[in-house]
């Protein structure tokens, strides 16, 4: 085969391959990274309420020591 005809018949399988019909996607719940994604959320969950208490403990280190 010819370069010229190869390069054609790439050209019109590229072509018809990006004519098919795109699914959406699964849900997460329904796939094998659930269970990660579960892990992941959990973490930030978690990272908030270290922020949160973080804060809290910043707010009273500086009324004890301001002398407010």
């Amino acid at each position: 085969m010819t370069h010229p005809a190869l390069l054609v018949l790439l050209l019109a399988a590229l072509g018809l391959a990006a004519c098919g019909e795109r699914r959406a996607p699964r849900p997460v719940d329904e796939t094998v990274f659930r269970d990660q994604v579960r892990a992941l959320d959990k973490a930030r969950s978690v990272e908030d309420e270290v922020e949160k208490r973080k804060r809290e403990l910043d707010r009273q280190l500086d009324r004890d020591t301001n002398g407010d």
